[in-house]
């Protein structure tokens, strides 16, 4: 918890937000990924959470995006079939993907039907935070709407993690635009404090109640 408080506190003197500090302590405690790769709504420049996951050198990762700014390796609709084959893939990345995403059921599907038998789907979902259209933003999920999706999608293994600190946090994220960068990392200091003593107080009110975001790996 210690090492957590001073990244949070370092990385946010770097212009990183609190969701996103969160979400890169969770990756790198990953074990190494290596395999086949599938990198859902990503393009060839890759997305900042892979200085984060142990991806070996080994991997072969495959983009997939619907937007040609981004530059995929292969451009396709996730709302459609996925132009993969069964049980092609070790891992399907879909991390910031599913809020966007209507048919949500589909994308986690198809992602099932590409990932071979122990394959891994991993991802991230905002819960609390601001509406942000790219080009839609269509749902919010809870942990026990997530883990029916995935059950009934057909993995038979899968752990949701929230990510969070507790209701300061929450409510210095909510407000962090207004703050100027170099006084951020004092109100956000101010914000764990005050989240230590409501958790010393109401154990209950930790992240598991205030969650800023949902990781989840759901096994095939």
């Amino acid at each position: 918890m210690k090492t957590l408080t001073r990244d949070l506190i370092l990385e946010t003197r770097r212009g990183k937000s609190l969701p996103r500090v969160l979400i890169n302590d969770r990756m790198r405690r990953m074990p190494e990924i290596t395999g086949r790769i599938l990198d859902l709504a990503s393009g060839n420049r890759r997305p900042s959470y892979f200085r984060f996951l142990p991806v070996s050198q080994k991997a072969k990762i495959t983009s997939v995006d619907i937007s040609t700014e981004r530059q995929p390796d292969i451009i396709a609709d996730l709302e459609q079939k996925f132009p993969f084959g069964d049980s092609e893939f070790d891992y399907v990345f879909c991390f910031n993907l599913l809020e966007h995403i209507f048919d949500h059921c589909h994308v986690i599907s198809e992602a099932a039907r590409v990932l071979k038998p122990g394959g891994r789907l991993l991802g991230t979902v905002p819960f609390l935070g601001s509406v942000h259209a790219d080009p839609d933003d269509y749902f919010r999920y809870t942990k026990s709407t997530l883990s029916r999706l995935f059950l009934a999608a057909g993995f038979s293994r899968v752990k949701i993690e929230a990510l969070g600190y507790g209701p300061f946090c929450v409510g210095y994220y909510m407000v962090a635009f207004l703050l100027p960068g170099i006084i951020r990392p004092l109100f956000l200091s101010l914000a764990i404090g005050l989240d230590k003593i409501v958790r010393w107080l109401r154990p209950k009110h930790g992240p598991q109640k205030y969650v800023l975001m949902y990781y989840f790996t759901c096994q095939k």
